[in-house]
């Protein structure tokens, strides 16, 4: 993806923004080529200032690899092992880890394969489809996207509590540039 980012960045930020987020909204995205694998970052920029970061490195800062190996002791997961051509072990050990990788998302904590793999579902898949996405990245992407008027947006106003903390960001931001109010959490 390194090397024609800046056509998909320009799709993203041009093509797809929706009009009263162009200029604000900025999607950043590095490969650093003396790192392991040449990984890098990614993240939204909006007003300059970051939201919304992929690091290759929060899921140890954040811990889910304890987490992982927990969930693994307790459900006796014994390690992956290498025999006649196949990994043994290999479906109970990718359940969990994908369980953690899920959580980690839904926290915020994401790495840039997970952007790069939710950004070709969004652009491979109809809006509606990406709006009611699983997965929470894709969510991201189609709320800011053009495509999304303000009928759609009110139906979306009411899903504002149930979607992660971080994500909830995207949807004020483009409720409230489209003059839209957010919905409020009501107290009884």
């Amino acid at each position: 993806m390194a090397h024609r980012w800046s056509k998909i960045r320009k799709i993203l930020e041009q093509d797809l923004l929706c009009p009263v987020l162009r200029g604000r909204v900025q999607y950043f995205c590095t490969h650093y080529h003396k790192a392991p694998d040449q990984y890098g970052r990614v993240c939204l920029r909006v007003d300059g200032k970051e939201y919304a970061k992929a690091n290759p490195y929060s899921y140890y800062v954040n811990g889910y690899h304890i987490m992982e190996r927990r969930l693994k002791e307790a459900q006796s997961i014994p390690c992956r092992e290498w025999e006649g051509g196949r990994f043994l072990h290999e479906e109970e050990n990718a359940q969990v880890e994908e369980q953690v990788r899920r959580t980690a998302i839904w926290d915020g904590s994401f790495d840039i394969c997970d952007f790069t793999q939710a950004l070709e579902r969004y652009r491979s898949a109809p809006i509606s489809e990406s709006l009611s996405s699983p997965e929470p990245l894709v969510r991201m992407l189609a709320v800011l996207d053009r495509r999304v008027g303000k009928r759609t947006l009110g139906r979306l106003k009411e899903q504002l509590p149930q979607q992660p903390q971080w994500l909830q960001f995207f949807y004020r931001l483009r409720l409230e540039a489209e003059g839209m109010e957010p919905q409020t959490t009501k107290t009884l």
